[in-house]
């Protein structure tokens, strides 16, 4: 369907130095209309305009529906003898539409009971399909899988892509935003993602550099991402609390943010799958083979450095740098395309595809290196 992308990544980062404390210390605070509380589609993870709505209005007096479930403190979760299903959407007239974290999918009459909505999406239809996930746009006449999906796949796994532009399409381009997962300024045409059950789920917080992943490696974690996404299960309106060098933190799966309880501070938090190539992993499959090949596994961790007059050097936050190698390493391996930092409070700017750093007073660059 489509042959050509673009994604579109969340802006650079803030220049506050992450090593001197904690990286879930106070910074990065949005704003209440940037909170992805709204956005955020939870366990959902496709956008439909819902086609059963009017069969789910002709059907809702006859539903044993779950309002402590409508309420998110349902404490029977999957064991519960009722159903599992947005009321509002029974009626028509949920406002949040796709957005909304609650299932919004209706059961096969044989069925008995509504799917809850977990790792799987509630707009997914319950049919059998190859690989770990599958993406789809429906242009009104039916969904149709998207060519190449490993590539909205990767996109979609990275924590700071917002969205992806898809080129060639029966409607021209469009824009999926991948936070409120749905198609940008075209209202007749949907997405969705599927996913299997066996969907590893991963979950990130903002940093004062780049996304952090709960439990990751390089940064001490006080929470594992299968400790969240356990509870995150249970109930998808809920939070958990946490405790980081004495301070109170809770994580709110409604706004997806980690809060300071005793300031207020608030971090974004993402949950995006594992990333998983298809079966025949296409070109990208084919390149990373290559890759392999060409450069054997090392135990060596690359270094950055800059160009000096006569020699390189290596960034290191012990001569009033505010970042490591280490740091610059993971903003790269997020696929970054800039990072800022500061050099004794002097803001700075990698290009990481132009390999170079500016100053973003002066505007002297010199050249960077990942050697």
């Amino acid at each position: 369907m489509a042959s050509n992308y673009r994604d579109d990544s969340d802006e650079g980062s803030s220049q506050q130095s992450s090593e001197s404390c904690s990286d879930f210390s106070d910074s990065d605070t949005d704003s209440p209309s940037d909170t992805e509380a709204a956005a955020q589609t939870s366990g959902t993870e496709a956008a439909t305009q819902t086609s059963g709505t009017e069969a789910a209005t002709q059907t809702s007096g006859k539903r044993n529906v779950c309002m402590h479930y409508n309420r998110g403190n349902c404490r029977f979760g999957d064991k519960c003898r009722k159903e599992h299903i947005c009321s509002y959407f029974l009626k028509g007239s949920c406002k949040y539409g796709a957005g909304c974290h609650l299932n919004h999918n209706l059961p096969s009459s044989s069925s008995g009971h509504s799917r809850r909505a977990s790792g799987a999406s509630t707009a997914e239809a319950d049919e059998e399909f190859d690989g770990p996930y599958r993406w789809q746009l429906n242009f009104g006449k039916g969904w149709e899988n998207i060519t190449h999906d490993h590539i909205l796949e990767a996109q979609y796994s990275l924590p700071d892509t917002k969205g992806i532009t898809i080129y060639n399409t029966h409607a021209g381009v469009i824009s999926i935003d991948f936070t409120k997962m749905k198609v940008l300024k075209k209202k007749n045409i949907t997405v969705r993602r599927m996913s299997s059950k066996d969907t590893k789920w991963l979950w990130y917080y903002k940093g004062n550099h780049c996304w952090y992943q709960y439990g990751g490696k390089g940064k001490t974690s006080p929470i594992e991402s299968s400790e969240l996404e356990t509870a995150y299960q249970n109930n998808q309106r809920g939070s958990v609390k946490l405790t980081i060098d004495s301070a109170q933190y809770e994580i709110s799966f409604k706004g997806m943010c980690q809060i300071n309880v005793s300031t207020g501070h608030k971090r974004r938090v993402r949950r995006r799958p594992k990333y998983e190539a298809s079966q025949s992993g296409g070109l990208q499959g084919i390149t990373s083979h290559i890759k392999n090949l060409l450069n054997p596994p090392t135990n060596k961790a690359p270094v950055w450095q800059f160009k000096g007059r006569n020699q390189w050097y290596t960034f290191s936050n012990t001569s009033g740098c505010s970042v490591s190698s280490a740091d610059i390493e993971r903003c790269y391996q997020q696929r970054q395309a800039t990072m800022d930092f500061t050099v004794n409070h002097d803001p700075y700017t990698l290009d990481f595809t132009n390999l170079r750093q500016v100053n973003q007073n002066t505007k002297a660059e010199r050249k960077i290196r990942r050697a």
